[in-house]
C-alpha cells in the first residue's frame, strides 16, 4: 500500500491549526512522543511493575514499524541494548514455526487455598493435564515426550487481579505468594489468599531451529535524505545489502521489504550471523 503523501500532509497541517503548532512536521513529531509514551507505558507494565529492571535487559523490536521507535523507547527506559531482528516485519510467523506444540489449559476454583487440600488441586491439575495429554497425542505426539507444568492463580481475598506461581504445596505456595506479592507491589497484606483458577501446561518437545547464515546482496552505496530535527542529511541503507559484521552508526535509516528501522545518533548497529542488527549506545 503506497502512502498518499499530499493526503497525510494534509491531515497533519490540520491536526497542527487544532493543536496550535507552527508546521506539520511538528504535528507529527507529537504524534510520535504520544505513541512512544504509551508504548513505553506498555513496557513499564510488565517491566517495572513486575520487579524487573529493563536496563538490565536488550529490548528486541518487530512489526513492520517497530524499528522506528526502538531506538527511542530504550533510551525512554534506560536501556543500552537492542536487537532488531532480520525480517522483522514477520517474526511472528518465525514463532509460530519455532514454538513448540502444547495445550495451557485452566479450571477456576475461586477457594481460600488454606482451607484447600492438596488433594483437590493435584486432582483438577491431573484432569487437565489428561485432556491437553489426549489432544496433542490425537496430533501425533508421543505421551512419554510430552512435559508438564502446573501453576495457580492466586490473589489476597477481594482483590481483582492475580499472580501466577509454580505449584508445589499448599503451604509452600502460599509463603511463595506472599514473597512474590511483596516484591512486585513494595508490601504483603494480612488476609487470607484465593486460589483463583488452576493451570496446567502440556508440551511437546521443542523443534531445532536452524537459521541459515546471512547473505548479503551486492554492496551499494545508501542514498541520502533529509529527517526533520537533524541538520545533516541521513545515509538510508538497504538491509539487503549489509553482510554480517558490517556497523553502521546513527543517525541512519534501514530498510528492507517488511519493515524499517530508524538508528538514533548516538546507537550503533551490528550485522550478526544471521542478519540481525545488534543495536547498543554509544554515548
Amino acid at each position: 500500500m503506497a502512502l498518499d503523501r499530499g493526503a497525510a500532509e494534509a491531515a497533519l497541517v490540520r491536526l497542527a491549526a487544532d493543536a496550535g503548532l507552527d508546521s506539520a512536521e511538528a504535528a507529527a513529531e507529537g504524534v510520535i512522543r504520544i505513541a512512544n509514551e504509551h508504548m513505553a507505558r506498555a513496557l513499564r507494565v510488565i517491566s517495572v511493575q513486575r520487579g524487573l529492571d529493563p536496563r538490565e535487559f536488550a529490548l528486541v523490536s518487530f512489526g513492520g514499524a517497530g524499528g522506528l521507535h526502538v531506538c527511542a523507547l530504550a533510551e525512554m527506559l534506560g536501556m543500552r541494548r537492542a536487537l532488531a531482528p532480520i525480517h522483522g516485519g514477520v517474526l511472528s510467523a518465525l514463532g509460530m514455526l519455532a514454538a513448540p506444540r502444547g495445550r495451557q489449559l485452566s479450571r477456576t476454583l475461586g477457594v481460600d487455598l488454606a482451607a484447600t487440600a492438596a488433594d483437590t488441586i493435584e486432582t483438577a491439575l491431573a484432569e487437565l493435564a489428561d485432556q491437553g495429554r489426549a489432544a496433542l497425542m490425537a496430533e501425533g505426539i508421543a505421551a512419554d515426550a510430552l512435559t508438564y507444568e502446573s501453576s495457580l492463580d492466586l490473589c489476597y481475598r477481594g482483590q481483582s487481579y492475580t499472580l501466577n506461581l509454580p505449584w508445589t504445596s499448599p503451604a509452600e505456595v502460599e509463603r511463595a505468594y506472599h514473597e512474590a506479592h511483596e516484591q512486585r507491589f513494595g508490601h504483603r497484606l494480612d488476609a487470607p489468599v484465593q486460589l483463583v483458577n488452576v493451570r496446567q501446561a502440556v508440551r511437546a518437545p521443542e523443534q531445532a531451529l536452524d537459521l541459515p547464515d546471512w547473505q548479503a546482496g551486492q554492496s551499494t552505496e545508501p542514498a541520502m535524505i533529509r529527517l526533520h530535527g537533524l541538520a545533516e542529511p541521513v545515509p538510508v541503507w538497504p538491509r539487503a545489502a549489509l553482510a554480517a559484521g558490517r556497523e553502521l552508526h546513527g543517525p541512519a535509516v534501514v530498510t528492507e521489504a517488511v519493515s524499517t528501522l530508524y538508528l538514533a545518533p548516538g546507537w550503533r548497529a551490528t550485522v550478526d550471523r544471521v542478519g540481525n542488527l545488534d543495536l547498543d549506545q554509544t554515548n
